[in-house]
């Protein structure tokens, strides 16, 4: 995530999480799980790089 946000000149806060309760906070019942500004964008499974860029420039 941080090389995709690099790419975009983007300054990114990556934070891992694995506080069950806090995950399932999200509705998320499959990790990983990615959450961007509040908002689940991705949930099981590794995301693609261009996902991830197209996450972040949205």
């Amino acid at each position: 995530m941080r090389d995709e946000a690099a790419k975009l000149g983007l300054d990114v806060t990556v934070e891992k999480v694995t506080d069950y309760a806090v995950i399932a906070g999200y509705g998320i019942a499959s990790t990983p799980g990615i959450v961007i500004d509040g908002k689940v964008v991705h949930a099981g499974g590794l995301p693609k790089p261009d996902d991830v860029a197209r996450w972040l420039k949205a």
